[in-house]
């Protein structure tokens, strides 16, 4: 329904949107869309051992996650009147992409790539990352895409758990073969802020005491983390029962030092920009062989990533880093066993911790 324009409106309304709507009747629309959205809201799966939130919420800012996607898209075409003509089409595309989510996720239709961080020297494999890829699933987006969308909607702590989920099962299956794999897995900063995707993190733990220590955590800078105390107190629990805890894309966010002040770690993988920017200039490699010397006196091991080549492989090691990962080593693969022959799949366990420096 368009409605004709009301005098004496406020002026701000005009802007941006041809004459004949106003703001306030897309808002009355963009309310009802949201009404009925909220009564066919995909619940989340049972098998995650979270509690049900609210739909209201989670409509409100998948709407807005949609509807900032098509004002992005617009640029300078973009009009209230547009935005009306379409809002119909967003709030599907809402209902989809939520509804293929938390499919995905009950489901476990996605998969498992695997991408090793060796020692500095390239001879022995410490642990393996696990990164998610979406070859069987609805979801037409980058991993990057997935995670935004999963942050901005609330919902990242849900796919949080099916990873570890998959993973722990995967060492389950792996042990069974007499194969003993680390693994680390990502973990937003949202899930940690998040007091059911603590309660629920640990119970599945408890039900993987054979395997449980072989999981290492990534903590992601993609979200800001509000409370550092409560947040560093769940990675002091995690860490007391045998996980180890790494600081994750050091340095790609504003608030890195903070976070390293505040939250107490095992590890930090420095991000890859300034793994390039040291093997670029003699300023990069500077910063960050200054960036290792600190981490080594704070006692934390150092892991770079992005590293490339032998070359970039060589600057790191020559900065300090103690761990590399990169395609130096091998590209992602969900086949863990093709990085090293099988004879040579030994890989160390918690107790032995990475060595500093």
């Amino acid at each position: 329904m368009v409605s004709a324009p009301v005098e004496n409106s406020d002026p701000r309304e005009a802007q941006g949107r041809a004459p004949g709507l106003s703001v306030r009747a897309l808002q009355d629309r963009v309310t009802d869309f949201a009404r009925e959205l909220s009564e066919q809201w995909p619940a989340i799966p049972d098998s995650l051992g979270l509690p049900a939130p609210r739909p209201e919420a989670e409509v409100g800012k998948a709407l807005v996650y949609t509807i900032n996607r098509f004002c992005a898209a617009q640029g300078e075409t973009f009009s209230i009147d547009r935005l009306s003509e379409n809002i119909e089409t967003l709030a599907a595309d809402a209902l989809y992409r939520v509804r293929a989510y938390r499919n995905m996720v009950a489901e476990g239709t996605f998969e498992t790539a695997f991408q090793p961080i060796m020692d500095i020297d390239g001879t022995a494999t410490h642990h393996f990352e696990a990164l998610v890829r979406f070859g069987r699933t609805k979801l037409d987006c980058s991993p990057f895409e997935f995670i935004t969308f999963a942050e901005q909607v609330g919902l990242i702590h849900e796919f949080d758990i099916a990873m570890c989920r998959k993973v722990l099962d995967f060492l389950v299956e792996k042990a069974a073969a007499g194969r003993h794999y680390m693994v680390a897995v990502n973990l937003s900063a949202d899930s940690l802020a998040n007091v059911s995707f603590m309660a629920g993190l640990s119970n599945l733990l408890s039900r993987y005491e054979a395997v449980r220590d072989q999981l290492i955590f990534e903590v992601t800078e993609s979200a800001k983390i509000e409370d550092l105390a409560s947040v560093n107190a769940f990675i002091q629990s995690l860490r007391g029962k045998g996980h180890m805890v790494c600081l994750d894309d050091f340095g790609s966010g504003a608030a890195a030092f903070q976070y390293l002040q505040a939250l107490e770690v095992d590890v930090v993988k420095i991000d890859g920009g300034y793994v390039k920017s040291a093997g670029a200039t003699a300023e990069g490699k500077l910063f960050l062989k200054a960036m290792a010397g600190l981490l080594q006196e704070l006692g934390i091991a150092t892991i770079a990533e992005m590293v490339e080549d032998q070359e970039h492989l060589a600057v790191v090691r020559d900065c300090g880093i103690g761990f590399a990962q990169g395609y130096v080593f091998g590209r992602p693969s969900t086949d863990i066993g093709a990085f090293m022959p099988p004879s040579e799949e030994t890989y160390l366990r918690r107790a032995e911790r990475m060595r500093i420096g």
